[in-house]
C-alpha cells in the first residue's frame, strides 16, 4: 500500500485522501497553484504537514457559503478539481513511467539501444498527438482518464493511484500497450528495411557498372522499361516489365524492376513518369538517395496515349 497518503478535510469535516508512491510531490504542487484559485473562489485551504507519515493535511471552510452551497456540494466540487489534477498528473508523469516499464518488461529481447531509440521515440510521438494516422492527442489521453476519475470520485472518498490505474484504467492501458507494441513494430521493420538496403548497396558496390545511367519509364498502363542514355531499351525486350502475364495472371513487376536495376548498378537513375503509388521509386529512391532524379516532362511521358 502506497506510504505517502494526502488527507483533505473539506467543508464539514468531510475528508478525501490520495496516496501515491510516486506523485506525493506532484500532487502538492497541484494544490498549492489551487489554493489560491480557491481562495478567491470563496473557500480558505489551511495547509499543513502532518509529522507522522509525511501526509499533507489541507482543512477547507467556506467564506462565502452562497456562491458554492452547502457543505456537501463544496466537497464534491473539490473533488471534481482533484479529479482533473489528478488527470493530468497521471498523463504527464505515470503514462512516461508506463511506457518506459512496458518497453523494459515485454520487449526485453531488444538492445539496450533500441529499447532507448523506442522510449525516446514513443514519448515524443505522444507528446506530437499523432502517429501513422492513430490519434494519440494528449487532451484525449486525458478526457478518458478524466472520466474514469470523476465516476470512480463520485462514490469513493479516497483513492489510491497506482491501484486505481492498474485496475480502472484497464482500457487506457491496453491501448497504451497497444501504442507501444506499434511503435516496436514499425521499428523492427524499420530496422530491417535499413538492413535491406545495406545489402543492396554492397550487392551493387561488387557489381562491374554495365550503363552509367538508367532511364525508368513507368507507363501508364502499368508497365515499366529500362532505358539506356539513349533512350534505347536495356538489354533489348529483357528491359521491357509488364504487370501482367501473358495468361493474365499478376507478377511483382516492382520487385523484377528492382532486381534489375541493382542488377546493372548504375552510378545514376532518371525517373519517367508518375511517383505515387510505387513501391519501385519508394525503394529505388531510398537506395540511390541522391543519385536518383525525377524528370520534369519529355518526350517519354508526352508519347503516352
Amino acid at each position: 500500500m502506497a506510504s505517502d497518503i494526502l488527507n483533505w478535510e473539506v467543508a464539514r469535516l468531510n475528508t478525501f485522501s490520495v496516496a501515491s508512491t510516486r506523485a506525493l510531490n506532484s500532487i502538492r504542487c497541484f494544490v498549492d497553484r489551487e489554493m489560491r484559485k480557491w481562495e478567491r473562489q470563496g473557500v480558505r485551504v489551511d495547509v499543513r504537514e502532518c509529522p507522522a507519515g509525511g501526509s499533507l493535511i489541507l482543512h477547507c471552510r467556506q467564506s462565502a457559503p452562497d456562491q458554492w452551497g452547502s457543505g456537501n456540494d463544496l466537497y464534491r466540487k473539490v473533488k471534481s478539481l482533484i479529479a482533473n489534477g489528478l488527470a493530468d498528473i497521471i498523463i504527464d508523469e505515470y503514462e512516461k513511467f508506463l511506457v518506459v516499464r512496458l518497453i523494459d518488461g515485454n520487449y526485453a529481447y531488444l538492445s539496450e539501444k533500441d529499447r532507448a531509440l523506442l522510449k525516446a521515440k514513443a514519448l515524443r510521438t505522444l507528446d506530437n498527438g499523432m502517429n501513422n494516422g492513430y490519434s494519440v492527442k494528449r487532451s484525449q489521453r486525458k478526457s478518458r482518464v478524466w472520466a474514469k476519475l470523476s465516476e470512480y470520485l463520485e462514490k469513493e472518498d479516497q483513492i489510491i493511484l497506482e491501484g486505481f490505474i492498474t485496475f480502472r484504467l484497464k482500457d487506457y492501458l491496453e491501448d497504451l500497450f497497444d501504442f507501444v507494441d506499434h511503435m516496436v513494430k514499425e521499428h523492427l521493420i524499420n530496422r530491417e528495411y535499413r538492413e535491406f538496403l545495406r545489402l543492396l548497396r554492397h550487392l551493387m558496390s561488387r557489381q562491374k557498372c554495365s550503363v552509367p545511367v538508367v532511364n525508368i519509364h513507368r507507363e501508364s498502363q502499368g508497365g515499366y522499361r529500362l532505358l539506356d542514355a539513349r533512350l534505347e531499351p536495356v538489354g533489348g525486350h529483357l528491359g521491357a516489365f509488364m504487370d501482367r502475364t501473358r495468361d493474365g495472371s499478376r507478377i511483382e513487376v516492382d520487385d523484377l524492376v528492382v532486381s534489375a536495376v541493382v542488377t546493372l548498378a548504375p552510378d545514376r537513375i532518371t525517373w519517367h513518369g508518375d511517383t505515387d503509388n510505387s513501391p519501385c521509386f519508394d525503394l529505388l529512391s531510398d537506395l540511390f538517395e541522391h543519385h536518383l532524379e525525377v524528370c520534369g516532362g519529355c518526350d517519354l511521358e508526352r508519347s503516352e496515349p
